[in-house]
């Protein structure tokens, strides 16, 4: 797998996986009214989406930390409103601003915590 495949098909999976599960009508879980569990769920699957585009950016495109972390953010704020979107047109679904928030803060603090963590390292070469 060539080194640009590398970085870019994690991220477009998961957005793929992201979209499909905007269609598709889930049951209602039972859950503890102190946790919103709901939130949580979205923050979590939008961190793994943040890490990913920032890997993406930092590693193909060879740019540093502050240009891989804007590039997910917007990334995260196109899929998370994109899906909410969707949402609204499903039935069983709705569109919800509070969950864009959760989306965002979690796409936040993975794409941070990837430009923290690896964005000083220097880019692998495809050889």
């Amino acid at each position: 797998m060539s080194n640009i495949k590398s970085y870019y098909l994690p991220w477009a999976a998961w957005v793929a996986v992201l979209v499909f599960f905007a269609f598709v009508a889930l049951p209602e879980a039972p859950q503890p009214r102190a946790l919103n569990i709901d939130k949580v769920r979205h923050a979590a699957a939008y961190a793994l989406l943040g890490a990913l585009a920032a890997r993406a950016m930092a590693g193909a495109a060879r740019r540093g930390g502050t240009f891989a972390f804007v590039v997910a953010f917007f990334s995260v704020l196109l899929v998370g409103t994109g899906t909410e979107i969707i949402q609204a047109f499903v039935p069983g679904r709705s569109a919800d601003v509070v969950d864009l928030g959760a989306d965002l803060a979690g796409g936040i603090f993975g794409a941070s915590a990837y430009v923290w963590a690896f964005a000083g390292r220097p880019a692998e070469t495809d050889n």
